[in-house]
């Protein structure tokens, strides 16, 4: 190319000033201000239709003055329904022929990933080059970090085969566990790490499903307690787990330290405290087993040195019972119920020591019956379709000191 110079000669054109970007790259950066602007409509909003009058998902629990009463309380424990809604709906039909007085949900209702195994920066992350890719167990996901722009391939060209968003957001669950609300049964929700991926979600747990002392907090507090029939029942945020994440339970941060004061406080006041997080202490499973940093900052850091009847978790799709010795060397039992209809976990070749029981590919939930003389409790398998199920595991936690034999007693309500 020239141009004419003043002699009307023709001259070379000068060179073009700065760096001009390659249209592959151009591209790309206009794909994904396209996804940016576009990717929170994806976020299916939940259906008003779904909801209490007041806009949440669950009745509130009410609290009892008294400490110890002589009141039974029934409760069926659950998690992992990762939107299975064939598997889903039998278990929640299951566990209202139980006639429970609240459920407990342990987490991932949702069936999501995060964009590129990257925290949720909005889009932002759709223009981040590389990122150090990790899971625990599975060293081999660390290749991963030589992929380029994995956020924007995961939106662009995974999301068909690995879910960014659930397609029905929240309410496929909501849909599912309408019978309960039909009841009148309240919902302890404990956030999973699938329901914490995208900020969206996180919101939206806060606004559908905090209780207690989390109710109008918003997203920066998910856990809480509420006090029932001489029970306190504790509900944790174990968060992602996801690199890049925010420590939800730094040492000496907000929630441990609510932590060793609620449970101190239900000393104080004679009730006998249930804890429920997403993320299991101690698990067998073979493809993700025990989460080492809960262990050492909940268990050895908290519950060891308080009185505490019962640990619920989920994450592992299984059932597992194990016992790990408390306070004063109490066995202290721990419970991994995963059975809400995710793609099942196997047992590892070597169990954790204390593990009393491990039943995999068996949709369940748990029963509880709690009263003054302790919990009596029962895994009750799920037939789906016709499958055979196990025998039921039956268990008892006696009340501290002892105290008459467990009756297995019905709850005020006739449940």
């Amino acid at each position: 190319m020239s141009r004419s110079g003043a002699d009307g000669s023709d001259s070379p054109a000068p060179p073009p000033l700065g760096y001009t970007v390659p249209m592959p790259i151009r591209r790309l950066l206009a794909a994904a201000a396209l996804l940016a602007a576009c990717g929170p409509l994806r976020h299916v909003p939940t259906e008003p239709r779904l909801l209490l009058a007041d806009g949440r998902a669950s009745a509130g629990v009410g609290a009892t003055a008294g400490a110890g009463g002589g009141e039974r309380l029934r409760v069926a424990a659950y998690g992992d329904s990762r939107g299975n809604r064939a598997v889903h709906r039998a278990v929640v039909a299951a566990m209202v022929a139980e006639r429970p007085d609240l459920v407990i949900f342990t987490g991932d209702a949702l069936e999501c990933f995060p964009a590129g195994h990257l925290p949720d920066y909005g889009g932002w992350s759709l223009l981040v080059p590389l990122w150090p890719q990790y899971h625990r167990g599975y060293p081999a996901v660390t290749l991963a970090s030589l992929v380029p722009f994995p956020a924007l391939l995961h939106e662009t060209v995974g999301a068909p085969f690995v879910h960014v968003r659930d397609a029905d957001g929240f309410n496929a669950f909501l849909e599912d566990t309408a019978p309960l609300r039909d009841a009148g049964v309240p919902l302890l929700f404990a956030p999973g790490n699938h329901d914490l991926y995208h900020r969206w979600d996180r919101a939206e747990v806060a606004r559908l499903f905090a209780q207690g002392d989390a109710a109008g907090r918003g997203e920066e507090r998910l856990w809480f307690s509420v006090d029932v029939a001489g029970w306190r029942l504790v509900v944790l945020d174990t968060g992602t787990d996801l690199l890049g994440d925010p420590d939800p339970m730094p040492a000496g941060g907000p929630q441990l330290q609510w932590l060793e004061e609620t449970l101190a406080d239900a000393e104080r006041l004679g009730l006998r405290s249930i804890v429920t997080l997403h993320l299991p202490p101690f698990s067998s499973a073979r493809e993700d087993g025990s989460i080492p940093w809960v262990r050492e900052r909940v268990v050895r850091g908290i519950l060891d040195r308080h009185r505490v009847e019962l640990v619920v978790s989920g994450h592992a799709h299984a059932y597992e019972r194990v016992e790990d010795p408390g306070l004063g060397g109490r066995p202290l039992t721990y419970l991994v119920t995963g059975g809400g209809g995710s793609a099942f976990f196997h047992v590892a070749e070597k169990r954790e020591p204390g593990s009393r029981l491990f039943v995999e590919e068996v949709p369940h939930f748990v029963r509880l019956d709690l009263g003054p003389d302790g919990i009596r409790g029962e895994m009750i398998p799920v037939s789906v379709g016709g499958a055979a199920v196990p025998a039921r595991d039956v268990f008892e936690v006696p009340a501290p000191g002892g105290g008459r034999p467990l009756s297995g007693g019905r709850s005020p309500s006739g449940r």
